[in-house]
Order: structure tokens, then C-alpha cells, then sequence
């Protein structure tokens, strides 16, 4: 169990999605899908790419790979040419969103989720392909959640592969998660999981955040603390006992940017807790009191004190003068410590 809540209307919702079940009142999709072929002439053996656009309504929102604590992600029910078979579908980069205290990983605009065509080899041009897609999927406000389905289809030409559309496919491809490139590493300590990920420390970091790849990996709500170690970015995130292996998923780096991550068992050094804070800001006022105190009590500054109290003391019947001298030494000594401070 990975510890997902779900309003009895939303589960009602996704068994109606999981078991087929038409719903009681047609209702248009709120989310508008559209089955998109980079070349409409793919050449024989190669692969092509297809893209499913999504154009949600103001408002709406759909689902990343993972869905978080609630929802589900995007299914598909493909038709396709005899010996043609898709690959991985490639989602964009989600943004997290809590709804009711329940974590999401959404997309909330236009976006395209990317997914290979191979096709065999031997197929003679001027070929027909037809292509047909049924995808299930849901549409959420932060009030009601809908499923969706949308049938999709296209008429493939084999060619010579030349891609018509690649510069709207090179637009989708930007806002994909970028391999990483190196192994990040993970350690267990309870119920914490830590991330190390190789990241340069002038590397461009704005609001991140990390979203795993399997549910149930982390508390996925649980605030995630974020530190560096070197050219190394640290992750601290709350983790259930008994959480799935391996340790993978999408660091979000920036506004619509982000890198694959899969990482190793390894050590990863902690981040300095708030408390250690604490203690060390503690301990260096101790210290800066404790400094005052032998200050004061030293030859070079006790006798001043007391040569002082008898120079006020000496002034005689002239209460103005005193008065003037006690007032002077005061501001004195309170500007020099001010200024000290101040410096410090």
C-alpha cells in the first residue's frame, strides 16, 4: 500500500475510467488531445516519432507519468501496422501541485507527450500505415476530476522519412527531462532517503524539485530540503519504510526544465540540520559573552573603570559638570560598541 487518499468521488471517478464504464452524461473533453506524426513519410526500418498535443482548458490540468497521491497517468491502447511497434512514451517535465493536502504532478498548459513508431523493414513505398490510438486519461480542476477518452488516428505514408513537422517536434523536445549523464547516488536512514546528484555549482537551479518515478518512493507531500556538497546537489526527501528500488525519477531545475536521474546505493553526507544552526550561533554568542566578560576584568581596561568612577567621583558640589561627564562617558562607550558591532 503506498498510502494514497482519495474523496469517494474521485475513486468512483477512476474505477469508472479503469472498468470502461461510459458515463451518465456526455460532456466534451477538457483536455483536447491530438495524434501528431513528425514525417508523414517515414522511411522503412527507421522509427518516427508521434506526439499526442494536449491542450487542456483554463483551469484543467492532466497527469505526469507518476500521478503523485492522486489521479492516474495517461493510458494507451494502440492500433498499428502488421510488425510496427511503439516505444517508451516521453513526457515533458510535470510541476508539482497540492490539492486538499494531496500531492500532484501535473501539467497545467499545452504540452505534447512523445512516443516512438519502428517500423519493420521491407515495406514498399507509397505504403498506407494507418495508425489509431485510444488513450484514457483524466482532467482535474482543483474542485472536480473527469476521465477522459479520446480516439485518435492518422494515415501514414512510407517514404523517404523527410519530417514535416520537426520544428514543432524540436519545441516539445526542449521541455523533455534531460539524462543526467552520471550516476547519482542514494542512501536509506529510516525513514529518510537522501539524493546525491552531480551538479556544477554554477549550474542554473531555480525552485527545484524532485519527482520519483515510481509512487510510493518518497511522502510524496513532504516538504524536500535541498543543499550542496561541492559540485554535488543534495536531496533530503521523507521516505515510507520498505520503499521500492531502484531509485529513479525527474529533478526539476528551472520552469520547464529537468534531468532524468538514476541513482545507486552509495553515501551521501547529510545536511546541516536547523538545530546544528542553532547550536553554532549559540555557541558563538557564548563565546563573543564570555570574550566581553575576560575583556573587562583585564589589567589594561578594570583600572580605567574604577579611575573613571573616581574622576565622577572628585567633581565636587558641580552637578552640571558631572552630570555631563557620566552622560559623555555613557554615549562614548555606547557608540564605540555599536560601531564594533555594526562592523562585526
Amino acid at each position: 500500500m503506498t498510502g494514497r487518499r482519495f474523496s469517494l468521488v474521485t475513486l468512483m471517478l477512476a474505477l469508472v475510467a479503469i472498468f470502461g464504464l461510459a458515463p451518465l452524461r456526455a460532456e466534451p473533453n477538457h483536455i483536447v488531445a491530438t495524434l501528431v506524426a513528425e514525417s508523414a513519410t517515414p522511411a522503412p526500418g527507421k522509427t518516427a516519432m508521434l506526439a499526442v498535443a494536449m491542450q487542456p482548458e483554463s483551469g484543467w490540468h492532466g497527469y505526469w507519468s507518476n500521478p503523485g497521491e492522486a489521479g492516474f497517468e495517461p493510458r494507451f491502447d494502440w492500433t498499428l501496422p502488421n510488425g510496427a511497434t511503439t516505444g517508451r512514451v516521453s513526457f515533458p517535465v510535470p510541476r508539482p501541485l497540492v490539492i486538499g493536502g494531496l500531492m500532484n504532478y501535473v501539467f497545467e498548459g499545452p504540452h505534447a507527450l512523445l512516443v516512438p513508431l519502428v517500423l519493420p523493414q521491407g515495406i514498399a513505398a507509397g505504403t498506407k500505415l494507418p495508425v489509431a490510438l485510444k488513450l484514457d486519461y483524466l482532467a482535474c480542476t482543483d474542485q472536480i476530476c473527469v476521465p477522459q477518452r479520446a480516439e485518435l488516428s492518422t494515415v501514414l505514408t512510407v517514404g523517404d522519412g523527410a519530417p514535416n513537422a520537426r520544428a514543432r517536434f524540436d519545441g516539445w523536445r526542449t521541455k523533455l527531462p534531460t539524462p543526467l549523464g552520471a550516476t547519482a547516488q542514494f542512501e536509506r536512514t529510516g525513514k529518510l532517503l537522501r539524493l546525491a546528484i552531480p551538479f556544477p555549482t554554477g549550474a542554473t537551479l531555480d525552485k527545484p524539485h524532485f519527482f520519483p518515478a515510481t509512487n510510493g518512493l518518497i511522502v510524496d507531500a513532504a516538504p524536500q530540503k535541498f543543499g550542496r556538497d561541492g559540485d554535488w546537489l543534495v536531496v533530503e526527501l521523507a521516505a515510507p519504510e520498505g520503499a521500492p528500488q531502484p531509485v529513479s525519477g525527474v529533478l526539476s531545475t528551472g520552469e520547464g526544465r529537468g534531468l532524468t536521474i538514476s541513482a545507486a546505493a552509495g553515501t551521501v553526507r547529510p545536511l546541516p540540520s536547523e538545530c546544528s544552526a542553532l547550536s553554532a550561533i549559540l555557541f558563538a554568542l557564548g563565546g563573543a559573552i564570555l570574550g566581553g566578560l575576560i575583556l573587562n576584568i583585564m589589567p589594561c581596561v578594570f583600572p580605567i573603570l574604577s579611575l573613571k568612577a573616581l574622576s565622577l567621583a572628585k567633581a565636587g558640589g558641580d552637578e552640571r559638570s558631572a552630570r555631563r561627564d557620566a552622560l559623555g562617558y555613557t554615549l562614548g562607550a555606547v557608540l564605540v560598541c555599536v560601531a564594533l558591532g555594526g562592523a562585526i
